[in-house]
């Protein structure tokens, strides 16, 4: 039996005065959200993430990073990129450039904790940080970054950093509207994500290892090489060598395989 709904003819909804976003726009948020949304855990949401925005987005330069807070998230660098070459990351820690990056500053990050995107070129970051743009970025082909920030308070937080091609002189209004409504529709996920990642390392309260041995931990006991995890993580092979070396003593196994056997027998359903 068919049933007539009473009520007008409905109408289509208006876009919001501040987001006059076309379809093309929309099918941008679509397209990252169902490239993620069946991710199996935050190692592999962070991954398909970056992919998913350089894709859609056409950024060279994306960074994913989580932490307790942004501050942790952004220091501590537990994540994922992509697009930086060697060079750029060897001279971005050698020069302590952090020191004087805007987007690592506190004040900046409270900012972006209340308006959750922003960009560089919005912000009034003084004589270091525009020797930081003049200096830096610029002669390395960025001229301009976005950054989101997801709050899954108390599971912490997603950072989502992303850096304009080469010869585009700023993020463009339009991305910053079409970031503003996908962070609306990632931020189910990605707390979803953090809270899953949370409760595991919960379970794991006697290994008493860094956030980046967890992430080398994970991807060795999923069966990736030390080489497929220093490109996973931006990191050297020895690094993973090191970090590696670390797991195994932490977790009192005494080879990659009884690590998979570990992390498997004490995955927590959810």
């Amino acid at each position: 039996m068919t049933v007539a709904l009473p009520g007008p003819a409905p109408r289509p909804r208006p876009l919001p005065a501040d987001e006059p976003l076309s379809p093309e726009d929309y099918r941008r948020v679509v397209g990252v959200v169902e490239a993620v949304d069946h991710a199996g855990d935050l190692a592999e949401f962070r991954e398909l993430l970056v992919t998913a925005l350089r894709t859609w987005f056409g950024y060279n330069g994306v960074t994913v990073l989580h932490g307790d807070t942004a501050v942790d998230a952004v220091e501590n660098g537990c994540g994922v990129l992509a697009g930086y070459s060697a060079e750029f990351l060897e001279t971005y820690a050698a020069g302590g450039w952090e020191r004087v990056d805007p987007f690592r500053d506190q004040g900046f990050l409270r900012r972006l904790a209340e308006v959750g995107v922003a960009r560089l070129t919005d912000i009034e970051e003084g004589a270091e940080g525009a020797r930081f743009r003049d200096r830096f970025l610029l002669p390395r082909g960025i001229a301009d970054k976005a950054a989101m920030l997801i709050d899954a308070a108390p599971a912490g937080v997603l950072w989502v950093g992303l850096a304009v091609p080469d010869g585009v002189p700023k993020v463009p209004d339009r991305d910053l509207a079409v970031l503003r409504v996908l962070r609306r529709h990632l931020t189910p996920l990605a707390v979803e994500q953090l809270a899953r990642h949370r409760s595991r390392q919960a379970t794991r309260a006697d290994w008493d290892l860094t956030p980046r041995e967890w992430d080398v931990a994970d991807l060795a006991a999923q069966g990736l090489t030390n080489r497929q995890i220093a490109a996973r993580l931006f990191i050297g092979v020895d690094t993973v060598k090191k970090h590696l070396t670390r797991v195994l003593a932490a977790t009192s196994c005494g080879s990659r395989t009884q690590l998979a056997v570990l992390f498997t027998s004490r995955d927590t359903p959810v």
